[in-house]
C-alpha cells in the first residue's frame, strides 16, 4: 500500500503586483489574500498581522458574499467589499480564483485611483497564476477539451 504524498502547489512571489498599488498616494499596504483566510503576500506587514487581516478579510468576504446572494439572488457575484473608517479605507477585491485583493489606505486617498490601480494589478495578478504549460504531447485537462498540443 503506498502512503499518498502531499501535493503543493509551487509557490510564487506575487508581491510585484502590490508594488505599482502601493504608489497611489495615501495607500498604506496592500495584500493578496486566499478565501479561506491566508495570505499569497503583503507590503511588509508583520507576520502576526498579516495573518489576522487574512483571517478577518476572509469573514468579511464570506459575509458580503451572503448578503449580496440573499438579497440580490444566488447569482450575484461580489465585485467589492469596502469599509470605511475615520483613518481610512479597506478595498477588497476578487483576484483569481478564491483569491482577493485587499488595500489599506488613510483617508484622503483618491479612491478611484486605488480602484484603477487594483483592477490593473489583477489582470497582472491572474496572468501570474495561471498553471504552468503542460509538457509537449500531455493531453488537455478533461475540462478544456481540445486536441492534444
Amino acid at each position: 500500500m503506498s502512503v499518498p504524498v502531499p501535493v503543493r502547489k509551487p509557490e510564487v512571489d506575487l508581491s510585484f503586483v502590490l508594488a505599482p498599488i502601493l504608489e497611489v498616494p495615501d495607500v498604506q499596504h496592500a495584500m493578496i489574500i486566499t478565501a479561506d483566510g491566508f495570505f499569497e503576500a503583503h507590503s511588509g506587514l508583520d507576520p502576526e498581522t498579516a495573518e489576522k487581516l487574512s483571517a478577518v478579510l476572509a469573514s468579511l468576504l464570506a459575509s458580503g458574499k451572503g448578503t449580496s446572494q440573499t438579497y440580490f439572488g444566488e447569482r450575484d457575484l461580489l465585485r467589492q467589499v469596502m469599509v470605511e473608517t475615520y483613518d481610512g479605507y479597506i478595498f477588497v477585491i476578487p483576484a483569481a480564483e478564491s483569491t482577493y485583493l485587499a488595500v489599506f489606505t488613510g483617508p484622503s486617498v483618491a479612491m478611484d485611483n486605488v480602484s484603477y490601480e487594483m483592477q490593473k494589478q489583477v489582470q497582472t495578478l491572474g496572468k501570474a497564476m495561471v498553471s504552468p504549460p503542460r509538457p509537449h504531447g500531455a493531453p488537455p485537462p478533461a475540462d478544456q477539451g481540445g486536441a492534444p498540443a
